[in-house]
């Protein structure tokens, strides 16, 4: 991967949150919190996953790591670590309350994320292929619920 790749990865991440925001702008929140008949997760669910997933994923290059979000939602397997223990036992059925938690962790995270290294541009492209597959499980979410 180029180095020159960060800023564009970096622009295009944000262009894809900016992106899910506007396809739940103005959606029933109730709606959004309930969960599919199949008991996956919400759209909320989801949204709170992708506040975990980015702090996960760029954590390293923060110095002192994360101050992890309560609004975060780790997947399954990580839920009995103590460090997520606050996040697990956040309930909201707010994705404006969510979204507004992503939106202070990103602005906290973003200058770790601005230099011109393989290792940021590598976790940007992981991140932004997370973020993108489940802006399609929202997407279908929506569209069958």
């Amino acid at each position: 991967m180029a180095l020159d790749e960060t800023g564009t990865l970096l622009a295009t991440l944000e262009a894809e949150q900016e992106r899910l925001r506007s396809i739940l702008a103005n959606r029933e929140q109730a709606r959004l919190a309930q969960r599919p008949p199949s008991g996956k997760w919400s759209v909320v669910e989801n949204v709170r996953h992708l506040v975990f997933a980015e702090q996960s994923h760029f954590s390293r290059f923060v110095p002192g790591g994360p101050t992890w979000s309560p609004f975060g939602l780790p997947p399954d397997g990580m839920r009995d670590q103590k460090r997520f223990q606050e996040m697990v036992g956040t309930d909201t059925s707010s994705v404006t309350d969510v979204l507004e938690a992503w939106a202070a962790v990103h602005a906290a995270i973003r200058p770790y994320l601005e230099n011109e290294d393989e290792r940021i541009a590598m976790a940007l492209d992981r991140n932004l292929r997370h973020l993108r597959a489940h802006v399609r499980v929202v997407e279908r979410l929506l569209r069958d619920h």
